[in-house]
């Protein structure tokens, strides 16, 4: 029984005898020249065959999706904005940005997950962007929201995963479990963009300085604080 690694091959004795002088020369192994040799034939023979074996041997379609599935878990360069002003409990009670978004951590802490609404914009998200971010999340890349706040701060404070956002031009209850939302706002609370979101808590990393807004080219840092605009979609120009 041939052992494995190891490959018998006959020539006639003029020939091997020409082959062992000629490595010896050259200072090559016979197994280095032999497994050369092997790979030079099968290429001359039919390439895509040994092209098919060798990614097999190799496995690479496994390798490629590990690759696929860690780069795709990586957060896309294009984040979501918003600048919390005073909200309202269902009593009508003044909330801050730091207690609005206290009520949703306290959410996600007994859920696992909340949905977050908003009124920012009065004809709700553009349907474009609301598929471009829907399709990046079912793609498995990992779309960003963050959270600024005031109160002597202006900078932001939070950050959370999205997992869908549903947006219309006219103000509806939220499109999945309304039990998950903050007792604070209310199984019948009305918006016109809604957010499913995981992980909300407070950001140490990223800033509103580091953040430019895509519809306006301006800095978000700078167009808070001139009060310009307190919702919509930002980058970080480094990363384009």
């Amino acid at each position: 029984m041939a052992r494995p690694g190891y490959v018998s091959l006959y020539a006639d004795e003029r020939t091997q005898k020409i082959f062992d002088e000629f490595i010896a020369t050259k200072g090559i192994t016979k197994s280095t020249a032999l497994t050369d040799m092997m790979t030079i034939y099968m290429l001359a023979k039919d390439s895509e065959l040994y092209n098919e074996l060798l990614q097999k041997s190799l496995n690479v379609g496994s390798v490629k999706e590990i690759i696929m599935q860690k780069e795709d878990s990586q957060p896309i360069n294009d984040y979501v904005f918003m600048k919390l002003g005073t909200s309202h409990d269902v009593d009508g009670e003044p909330l801050t940005g730091t207690q609005t978004m206290e009520a949703y951590m306290r959410s996600i802490e007994e859920h696992g997950e909340t949905w977050f609404s908003t009124m920012s914009l009065s004809t709700g998200m553009n349907k474009k962007k609301v598929n471009f971010y829907n399709d990046a999340i079912r793609s498995g890349e990992t779309v960003k929201m963050y959270f600024a706040i005031g109160e002597g701060y202006n900078d932001i404070k939070y950050s959370a995963t999205i997992k869908e956002i549903v947006s219309n031009r006219d103000e509806t209850t939220c499109p999945g479990d309304a039990a998950i939302i903050p007792p604070e706002f209310g199984e019948e609370e009305t918006a016109k963009i809604w957010f499913h979101i995981v992980d909300l808590k407070e950001e140490d990393t990223m800033r509103a300085s580091m953040l430019w807004f895509r519809q306006t080219g301006t800095n978000v840092k700078e167009a808070i604080s001139n009060g310009q605009c307190h919702f919509g979609y930002a980058f970080i120009p480094d990363e384009e």
